[in-house]
């Protein structure tokens, strides 16, 4: 008797539970102009004739924010005879954003320009063109998808043509070429989470390095390589922008392998991983901190795949000063919005930017060696246009700590890290 009275039971709450579900009858997009609500539908977890489930619709709001096509997302749900009505609103942002960032110290200039439709076809699609000068012409070509209609994996492709001048390291003696690298580029990546994504892609590359001067010697003015890459990455990335400020975390776990062709000297695999914190402090204040250690194969070749950069990683320290087969990069910045307008505000910084490679054949330690540190200081301004996403003018100058004789500006469109 009391096993059917204890079945009767399960029947009855399971027969409750069931009554007591509300099933999702209809899922609607307002709001909409150019992307393709049939492409949203795919992305959302949140399913018509599905049992309704508030967190997992909470969950696909923010997937829908950080696609990077809309201003603004929020949802309503109406509920009639135990039926859900979802109700998406959503502010698309401008399609179609111009690149322009111009950076640079001394006489060096790096000036880059072109346009991103970064909502192509109205399926979260990014499209475009950029020319870049910097001492010479270069111009890539590129499409991706952050996420396709199954929303867990993407692409990105593109063509380019890099062409710069280069100083190459010798011992004690630098020697500079005209480079010249046209490539292919195909990757993929997968959403293992929402917030973690693995990567896969290769490459092939014609290099070709053109001396310009007598630095060095070299058996044949011009030299051509060719080249093939694979490269793999793990990223995560919790980062949140609210206009000038950013807080949340990314790491990153990068592997290149570069094959050259009748060269194995100038072959190597590189790893990198970096993390970058932020953080929002108190009403106007922004703390943002990046470490990079990077490490390859420790040829003996002028060829070393990292360098020190005022550009790229240390900010006053000049053009390409020093390249290596390992570096351990280190940068901090507070940043203070002593101005904030509806439309524009105004930032104040300090920072300190640090830096150290290992030179080519020599063994680990020597990273930490004096002479390879550099250590950089310094406060700058930023400029803010709200109306626009990253629109940030930057102007820093910096000591280097180590020696103070090294100085100077460095400008350029959008934060440094």
């Amino acid at each position: 008797m009391n096993r059917w009275l204890i079945i009767v039971l399960f029947l009855l709450f399971n027969s409750y539970n069931y009554a007591q579900t509300r099933f999702i009858s209809s899922i609607t997009f307002s709001g909409l102009t150019k992307t393709k609500e049939s492409y949203l539908i795919k992305l959302l977890e949140t399913k018509e004739n599905q049992p309704f489930d508030s967190i997992q619709l909470a969950k696909d709001i923010e997937l829908l924010k950080n696609m990077n096509l809309f201003f603004d997302v929020y949802s309503e749900t109406t509920i009639s005879n135990e039926k859900v009505d979802v109700s998406i609103y959503v502010k698309e942002a401008f399609y179609i954003y111009p690149i322009l960032s111009l950076s640079g110290f001394k006489d060096q200039l790096k000036l880059t320009a072109g346009v991103n439709f970064i909502n192509f076809l109205g399926r979260a699609q990014n499209f475009g063109i950029i020319y870049q000068y910097y001492a010479r012409h270069s111009f890539i070509l590129f499409h991706s998808q952050k996420r396709h209609s199954n929303r867990f994996t993407g692409h990105e492709f593109s063509i380019s043509r890099n062409a710069t001048i280069e100083p190459l390291y010798e011992s004690d003696t630098v020697s500079f070429f005209n480079f010249d690298n046209n490539s292919i580029s195909l990757g993929g990546h997968a959403w293992l989470v929402d917030k973690i994504k693995f990567g896969l892609g290769g490459q092939f590359m014609q290099e070709k390095y053109e001396q310009l001067d007598q630095g060095f010697f070299i058996p044949t003015s011009i030299i051509y390589f060719q080249k093939y890459q694979l490269r793999s990455s793990l990223e995560y990335n919790t980062t949140q922008n609210t206009y000038e400020y950013i807080e949340g975390t990314k790491a990153l776990l990068y592997v290149e392998s570069i094959f050259t062709k009748g060269y194995p000297e100038n072959s190597f695999t590189k790893f990198i991983a970096q993390i970058n914190q932020y953080a929002i402090l108190g009403e106007r204040g922004n703390i943002a901190g990046k470490l990079s250690l990077g490490i390859s194969t420790n040829n003996m070749s002028p060829f070393s795949p990292f360098v020190l950069d005022g550009i790229l990683n240390v900010r006053g320290i000049g053009n390409r000063i020093e390249r290596g087969t390992a570096e351990f990069i280190g940068n901090i910045e507070y940043r203070n919005s002593f101005i904030s307008r509806d439309a524009f505000s105004i930032q104040g910084a300090v920072f300190a930017d640090y830096g150290t490679t290992r030179m080519p054949g020599r063994n680990f330690s020597s990273l930490f060696k004096r002479e390879q540190h550099y250590l950089f200081t310094g406060m700058g301004i930023r400029f803010h246009l709200k109306k626009w996403f990253k629109t940030c003018l930057r102007l820093d100058y910096s000591v280097n700590s180590l020696d103070l004789n090294q100085q100077g500006f460095t400008f350029g469109f959008g934060q440094f890290f």
